[in-house]
């Protein structure tokens, strides 16, 4: 589940199309709006309903920023919760629901395409973070446009995508030591995930 009418969708689209991933393994969905709280809350509408008809998901990835959202903690706890409960019910003994969380905001991964940055963001002015993370990138990327398409194919066609996995790797990994996720994504994880799909299908 990606935040609606936004890049996230798109780009993760255009990634399962370009790995060639059948629509019926994956199922991408930009149908709630931004907030962390209405993702996960659509994510488990989906993923309850799916169960109620005998079937099952596998995994489901929460993908959203951390911008300017008053409920970031709360998605990234309650996913924490809904894992113990499906651990206790015997769903599995793995944790289903992952949260693909980017601070500030999702092109700070394209962003590490080109850059590996680790200075921190806030607001300035009138700028929120996100729009300053956008002008770091426009850097890079000239055209760039919310909604923009054609990036995972392009991170492709320049040999981009295994640096940026790096970088976001390390990144969030210190993040996590350092309890200082600003700034920071764990967007390779569900990248990672798309290219072992692939490489099951091949």
């Amino acid at each position: 589940m990606c935040e609606g009418e936004k890049t996230e969708p798109f780009y993760f689209e255009e990634m399962r199309v370009c790995l060639d991933i059948d629509s019926a393994n994956i199922k991408i969905d930009g149908s709630c709006d931004s907030s962390p709280k209405s993702v996960l809350e659509y994510a488990q509408k989906l993923f309850d309903k799916e169960r109620t008809k005998g079937g099952n998901y596998d995994r489901v990835f929460c993908v959203f920023d951390r911008d300017k959202h008053e409920t970031f903690n709360y998605a990234l706890g309650k996913i924490k919760s809904i894992n113990n409960q499906l651990k206790k019910d015997k769903y599995s003994k793995e944790n289903v629901f992952t949260a693909i969380r980017s601070v500030p905001a999702f092109e700070y991964w394209f962003l590490l395409h080109f850059n590996p940055t680790s200075k921190p963001y806030s607001p300035v002015g009138t700028k929120s973070v996100g729009d300053q993370v956008i002008d770091d990138l426009k850097v890079y990327l000239s055209n760039y446009e919310k909604k923009h398409k054609g990036f995972y194919t392009y991170s492709i066609d320049n040999n981009l995508l295994d640096g940026a996995k790096a970088h976001s790797k390390r990144i969030f990994d210190n993040s996590k030591i350092t309890r200082d996720i600003n700034p920071s994504t764990n967007v390779h994880e569900l990248v990672e995930y798309l290219e072992i799909l692939k490489k099951h299908k091949e």
